[in-house]
């Protein structure tokens, strides 16, 4: 069996080589993937679009109007110790394009005590980019305004950098990287673990991640995006937060998508949903990525409360399910 040592070295020199090939097709030095292409014909036309129709201030104005999301999770096998256990939940800062600077984020922190926070990736505006010191900058006062209990835990997104996880440990921030941690309740424990990022770099290793998980332990997982939902559901996983989506960014009346954001089911875009008997939780993002855009689909920060128990309604279950059914198609998005 691989040494932790020797897997940690192997996930770091993949990442980084990795990182160092998408920041050459980024700045063209090589052809760059039809995927990025699009995104970035894409990008363009919605924001001419915006300004050919008198939109762009009010799209703008939208990426600062941030929600405060309650969401109440029922876990079965949630020790009894852990009951009301509050996970605060940030997804996709993309700190250094923040159109406020994140005042309106730390204005809503500042009174939502918690258990734990959690960060899910993407730090960064610019994809690749070697310059993040103005990200990390940003970064440090919404960590700060972050009242909080068990601390503070992060992850890897695809616009994240290997390099900033030193800077981000020193911030106060605790990565996991394909890791995990106990969180403790008197003589209860549970489990969080996380995952690098499974969209682009695809350095994910959820064997590693919970390799030291007893049998009989709840595990809640980070992970950057939706795209491992399944495999994870069939690891165990109790729990699964992630982001990446930023909910669609532009949507139709009702929070309807137009685009999915990644390879996945549909039914994963947007707040809550299940994958077998895994209940997972997709934020619409803190941020915006590409252009200063939303509509239909403002920026959330979430406050998940734990609850020992079933849900209420046995019935909801049921439905969601069904209409997860229904819409198991998948597509990618310009806002990735």
């Amino acid at each position: 069996m691989m040494h932790n040592s020797a897997r940690n070295s192997d996930h770091h020199q993949t990442r980084l080589r990795l990182q160092t090939e998408k920041a050459s097709a980024l700045t063209r030095a090589v052809p760059a993937s039809a995927h990025q292409e699009d995104m970035r014909i894409l990008s363009a036309a919605v924001d001419n679009l915006l300004k050919c129709t008198g939109f762009k201030s009010r799209a703008r104005r939208n990426c600062f109007d941030y929600r405060l999301e309650r969401n109440d999770v029922y876990l079965p096998d949630l020790p009894p110790a852990f009951d009301g256990y509050t996970i605060l939940h940030f997804s996709d800062l993309h700190a250094d394009g923040l159109v406020d600077e994140g005042e309106g984020i730390m204005r809503i922190v500042e009174t939502v005590p918690c258990d734990l926070a959690v960060l899910t990736g993407d730090f960064s505006f610019e994809e690749a980019d070697v310059n993040y010191e103005t990200c990390l900058e940003a970064l440090v006062p919404i960590v700060r305004s972050i009242s909080v209990q068990d601390g503070i835990f992060g992850i890897l997104g695809n616009h994240d950098l290997l390099e900033m996880v030193p800077a981000l440990e020193r911030m106060g921030v605790k990565m996991l990287l394909n890791d995990a941690v106990q969180l403790q309740r008197g003589t209860a424990k549970i489990v969080l673990a996380g995952v690098d990022d499974p969209h682009f770099y695809k350095c994910h290793d959820l064997q590693k991640a919970l390799s030291a998980v007893a049998p009989d332990q709840l595990v809640i997982l980070l992970s950057h995006s939706p795209e491992i939902a399944a495999e994870a559901s069939r690891c165990g996983v109790d729990f699964y937060l992630c982001g990446h989506t930023h909910g669609g960014q532009v949507c139709l009346p009702g929070g309807i998508p137009l685009f999915a954001n990644s390879s996945c089911y549909r039914r994963f875009v947007s707040g809550s949903w299940k994958c077998g008997a895994m209940q997972g939780y997709t934020s619409r993002g803190t941020g915006f990525s590409f252009t200063a855009a939303r509509f239909f689909c403002p920026p959330e920060i979430t406050l998940h409360t734990l609850h020992t128990g079933s849900f209420p309604c046995e019935f909801y279950d049921s439905v969601e399910e069904n209409i997860g059914k229904l819409l198991n198609f998948t597509r990618h998005s310009v806002y990735a």
